[in-house]
């Protein structure tokens, strides 16, 4: 690189050289007019000159015409449109050495877009092959800052028609230039492969994000399922239960009302048939509710507090048993630098 930073000095010496110190074309020397010679002039005789008449009566000199004439002025003659390109060949050199010693401000400062912007500006007025050296070194130096393939393409194309330009001209050496080139072809090569492996591997986790994305969808929908049917059995096993338990008392009373009518198994009921009849299917209706109801609800509850579960555990596997918490920062180092994920 120190080669490089030599090499880029003694072309911007040069360069300055040949935009500040080239001859002007030479101008043609105006040509003077001929001069003509004098005319000849002859003298006609002189007339006789009449002798005056005497004055008769006084004539009356006719008044002035005071009516203004409005004279028309003329037009006045339109400025030329002005133009930003130099009207001569020293403010071209001028313009151009300008904006390469800007150029050159710009890449000191480390603004390669503006100082390739510059240089383009002093090609175009100047047509010096010595600039589009620069234009290629602002090129490679940009690919440093912004690690993008079309710099090096740039860059190689101006080193190539410097190359080309130079070529052939005393004194000229396209060793260095051509190492040059063959660095930035490596360079290319690479940042290719860089990019192609950046795309694969941005492809890859679109997919993985894709499939993850869809993989929630199912997941939820199943623990939505889930947890609907589960609080549907609840619910239902609650109800049965309930009912088993008043079918329960159910039988209970009606026993006891039995029990206490009939006051044994040798006393008289003091009830009637049908009142007797009544309560002993109250208390067979009871008992077939209250065993219908605990096998029902001992089924139905077991089976709905099992769903609920499973849908909880589903839901904790699929969005994260930490998803309230903060997410932290994944921290990756790259072949472009350090990558950070929140």
């Amino acid at each position: 690189m120190s080669a490089v930073c030599s090499l880029r000095s003694t072309l911007a010496i040069g360069l300055v050289g040949a935009l500040l110190l080239a001859p002007l074309p030479a101008a043609a020397a105006p040509h003077g007019k001929a001069k003509k010679p004098p005319a000849e002039t002859t003298a006609a005789p002189a007339e006789p000159v009449a002798e005056a008449a005497p004055p008769s009566e006084p004539a009356t000199a006719a008044p002035p015409d005071t009516t203004d004439v409005a004279e028309t002025p003329p037009p006045a003659e339109e400025p030329p449109p002005a133009t930003d390109e130099p009207a001569s060949d020293d403010e071209r050199r001028a313009r151009a050495a300008k904006e390469f010693f800007e150029g050159s401000q710009k890449y000191e400062l480390g603004q390669y877009p503006l100082a390739i912007e510059h240089f383009e500006r002093a090609w175009e007025l100047s047509q010096e092959p010595l600039l589009l050296f620069n234009l290629g070194q602002a090129n490679w130096k940009w690919f440093e800052v912004d690690p993008d393939p079309e710099h090096l393409r740039r860059a190689r194309q101006s080193f190539d028609n410097y190359d080309k330009r130079m070529r052939g001209t005393k004194d000229y050496d396209p060793t260095e230039v051509h190492r040059i080139l063959e660095r930035i072809d490596e360079q290319i090569t690479k940042a290719v492969e860089t990019a192609d492996q950046r795309r694969e591997r941005e492809l890859r986790a679109l997919e993985e994000s894709e499939r993850r994305r869809l993989w929630v969808e199912r997941e939820r929908r199943i623990v939505t399922n889930f947890n609907a049917t589960g609080i549907t059995l609840i619910t239902l096993g609650s109800l049965t239960l309930a009912m088993g338990f008043a079918g329960l008392l159910t039988r209970v009373a009606n026993k006891i009302v039995l029990d206490n009518a009939s006051g044994g198994p040798r006393t008289v009921n003091l009830q009637s048939a049908e009142e007797d009849a009544k309560h002993r299917n109250g208390f067979l209706v009871g008992g077939q509710l209250a065993f219908s109801g605990f096998i029902i609800g001992g089924i139905l509850l077991p089976v709905g507090i099992t769903l609920k579960v499973l849908g909880g555990v589903r839901e904790r596997r699929a969005l994260g048993s930490k998803r309230d918490k903060p997410k932290k920062a994944d921290v990756a180092v790259t072949g472009d630098g350090i990558r950070v994920r929140f």
